[in-house]
């Protein structure tokens, strides 16, 4: 069945790439794109670690195969990029990324035949609002929801659109939320080609509106000429707060060494846990808010930090692979391409060649295979409540994993982006594919998390609560989830 359905999904692309208008983007010789099919299949074949790990390897292979056949023609690389963007994404791994080249950009900002959807859109869960209008039409559009576009409803829209990028395992959730802005517009011009006019129904308007396409120029014009209030409030690396006499919050929304040492104010993750949770511990909190839900990674360990504080050392990866040491892709036309992971002590001494060439990473004291390194002072053992959401990814999602597999935490909020099961990043390589340009960035390591079956295959972290805000809640900067975390403390607190 899965494989019909690749089938079917790439013959429908294929079907509406050659009546599509993308602009006066030169031919590329359908010869040479045909040996760029053939590096990304080698780069995503041999490099990728995990790129069957939720579509099987003849599903791929078949996708591909239907690739090659329909390439019979001379096409400009937006056609070719329409072809291609969905192959990557059978990875189903969200650090694999496809880049368009240069040109591209430079035209589509150059050339005024090159027009966009004129709104900016922000999804809530499914639905879809108009928060900015950047149209010709001076009408009031603000806070309201689309119901259709063009006659499609914002669903089934992401599903046509979202095939061009990937995302870990089968979240949809991320689908939506990266869509959000102006990469709605630039994704629509990416899948449909340039769309002259628009009509767009929205659910608090007995009309629907019609819209023309416009040009970067004049959508920016526009923007310009329509303000949102300024604010002056920056969002910092961490947060810390003791809201109440019950209750402290931590707001963890990067685990980027460097971002922190340069704008939280502490040298280090470790600095600021440390004092987090020594005032936690002097002022008898029995209550831990922790807000992953603006984390989408960082540097290495961090998570297993940050997780210390609550829970029990174990082994939290089943293993951490890279599935080739040095690949050399070759079409037979182009100069061969070398993709390396690792330099030579790291090879050596961090990781252990298995007999199918592979190389995992042996469980020791550099980076191992364990939650961490040293147990921390001021460990808590009051309640956990964790928030996550779209954005919550790599690093923070292995944090959402742990916990959600230790059963340490009430989640509250939206499903992770990241995947529970873990997730193929680190010493990612680009590949220019040599005619067309277009560069894939291919994650080389495999991340295995060692969790409870607790959830679907294929899922991320999902909250015991959903919380999604209204859009003005949203527009407001609230911070919904935390607010129905303090609502359950205090419930808890009033029920004993």
């Amino acid at each position: 069945m899965k494989k019909t359905l690749v089938v079917l999904l790439f013959l429908f692309v294929f079907k509406t790439t050659h009546s599509q208008n993308f602009g006066e983007f030169p031919k590329i010789a359908k010869e040479k794109l045909q040996s760029d099919l053939n590096l990304l299949y080698q780069g995503l074949d041999k490099f990728h670690s995990g790129m069957y790990w939720y579509t099987s390897k003849d599903s791929v292979d078949l996708a591909f195969q239907n690739a090659k056949n329909k390439i019979g023609t001379d096409l400009n690389v937006l056609e070719f990029h329409k072809i291609v963007a969905p192959l990557v994404a059978l990875s189903r791994e969200d650090h694999t990324d496809v880049f368009l080249p240069k040109i591209v950009t430079d035209e589509t900002f150059k050339n005024q035949e090159i027009q966009f959807f004129p709104l900016i859109v922000q999804f809530i869960g499914k639905r879809l609002y108009c928060i900015r209008n950047a149209s010709n039409n001076k009408e009031k559009l603000e806070k309201l929801e689309i119901a259709t576009i063009n006659g499609k409803t914002p669903e089934e829209i992401v599903s046509e659109i979202g095939n061009l990028f990937a995302s870990d395992g089968y979240i949809k959730p991320v689908k939506f939320n990266d869509l959000s802005g102006f990469s709605f517009s630039k994704y629509y011009y990416y899948y449909y080609g340039i769309v002259k006019q628009f009509e767009v129904k929205f659910k608090e308007l007995p009309q629907s509106v019609t819209f023309k396409s416009l040009p970067i120029s004049l959508i920016n014009e526009n923007l310009k000429n329509n303000p949102v209030p300024s604010t002056d409030e920056k969002e910092t690396p961490l947060e810390f707060k003791i809201i109440n006499q019950n209750t402290a919050y931590l707001a963890i929304n990067t685990f980027d060494n460097p971002l922190i040492k340069k704008e939280s104010g502490f040298k280090s993750l470790n600095k600021f846990l440390e004092n987090c949770f020594l005032e936690i511990k002097e002022n008898n909190i029995k209550n831990v808010i922790i807000d992953v839900s603006e984390n989408g990674g960082g540097t290495e360990g961090n998570e297993g930090l940050l997780y210390s504080y609550f829970g029990k050392n174990y082994k939290k990866y089943l293993k951490v692979k890279a599935k080739n040491q040095k690949v050399v892709l070759d079409n037979g036309t182009d100069p061969p391409i070398k993709l390396k992971v690792f330099g030579f002590f790291e090879r050596i001494f961090t990781n252990k060649k298995m007999k199918d060439g592979s190389l995992e990473r042996r469980n020791n004291f550099i980076l191992g295979l364990m939650a961490y390194k040293k147990e921390p002072k001021n460990k808590f053992s009051g309640n956990v409540y964790v928030i996550i959401g779209p954005y919550t990814y790599s690093g923070g999602s292995e944090f959402s994993n742990m916990m959600y597999s230790q059963g340490l935490a009430t989640f509250i909020g939206q499903e992770t982006g990241g995947g529970y099961l873990g997730n193929t990043s680190g010493y990612g390589r680009k590949l220019t594919l040599p005619n067309s340009k277009i560069i894939i960035d291919i994650p080389a390591l495999q991340f295995v998390m060692n969790v409870e079956p607790k959830l679907p295959f294929g899922s991320g972290v999902k909250p015991h609560y959903e919380v999604l805000p209204t859009i003005n809640q949203y527009l407001n900067k609230e911070n919904v989830s935390l607010e129905f975390a303090l609502k359950l403390i205090n419930e808890k607190i009033q029920r004993h």
